[in-house]
């Protein structure tokens, strides 16, 4: 099957469910921009991300398909991303988050790795039911099953159309899926200050998105300059990093073994 998301790699693996509009998918590219302030600075680049994942708000867009669910919004493009976010703010102090799903990377850090399940919002009857439910309205009794049907799946993300960027494609990810994202890069693009400072952490390099973990303790500092930070391990983010690293290593002796 050809891709059908225009930020999947051509020829990755895709399937789709038999009767459902959802599809299991790897290799994909995802983007997300939020407004830079300065309370940012020193925070490594695992700990920026992970405030990426938020407490589901009614007034967040298709946040309440599924109630009781922390959500991350991310792009098909740093084009749409862009689009996305200069609708709603003004500001070019930017931070641009570059991710991956972890189980397409030739070392993943996330195990186990696996592919990514995604409802197509854009597919006509969810189309209608996510937008009933955005907008409060009461959904009819089979209305109400497919949404369990879907649910009972165990989605990672739900993907539907940019209003902001004509052919976009934005996603909705949930907790689980969310855990699933590596970073590829983090840019900071200090726009309204002196200078106009730019810099990028990089946590994960090449075609093959091999990981870099040092780069997730890279932290922004004035002027968009860069400094690394030891996390203790008994930190929230240093068992995060500590983990990805166990995963790492076990998969670099998995591949020695192979190549014997």
């Amino acid at each position: 099957m050809n891709s059908v998301f225009t930020n999947q790699e051509y020829g990755a693996y895709v399937s789709r469910h038999n009767s459902l509009p959802i599809f299991r998918a790897n290799a994909f590219n995802f983007f997300r921009i939020i407004p830079f302030s300065d309370d940012l600075y020193e925070r490594t680049a695992i700990e920026l991300h992970s405030g990426n994942l938020r407490m589901n708000k009614s007034s967040n867009r298709y946040s309440n398909i599924f109630p009781g669910k922390r959500v991350s919004y991310w792009s098909d493009s740093l084009k749409t991303a862009k689009a996305e976010f200069f609708h709603w703010h003004s500001t070019k102090n930017i931070l641009s988050f570059w991710a991956y799903d972890d189980g397409s990377s030739s070392i993943p850090t996330i195990y186990p790795p696996c592919p990514l399940t995604i409802i197509d919002g854009r597919d006509k009857g969810i189309n209608k039911i996510i937008k009933k439910r955005n907008e409060n309205i009461e959904l009819d009794k089979n209305e109400c099953f497919l949404l369990d049907d879907l649910a009972y799946e165990n989605p990672d993300c739900l993907a539907y159309e940019s209003e902001q960027r004509r052919g976009g494609i934005n996603y909705l990810f949930f907790e689980q899926g969310f855990k699933k994202l590596s970073l590829r890069q983090v840019h900071l693009r200090l726009g309204d200050k002196p200078g106009k400072n730019t810099n990028t952490i990089i946590c994960a390099d090449g075609s093959d998105y091999t990981p870099c973990l040092k780069g997730y303790l890279g932290m922004f500092m004035p002027k968009a300059r860069i400094k690394y930070k030891d996390l203790p391990l008994d930190s929230k983010a240093g068992e995060d990093i500590f983990m990805k690293l166990q995963v790492e290593m076990d998969w670099e002796k998995r591949l020695h073994f192979y190549r014997k």
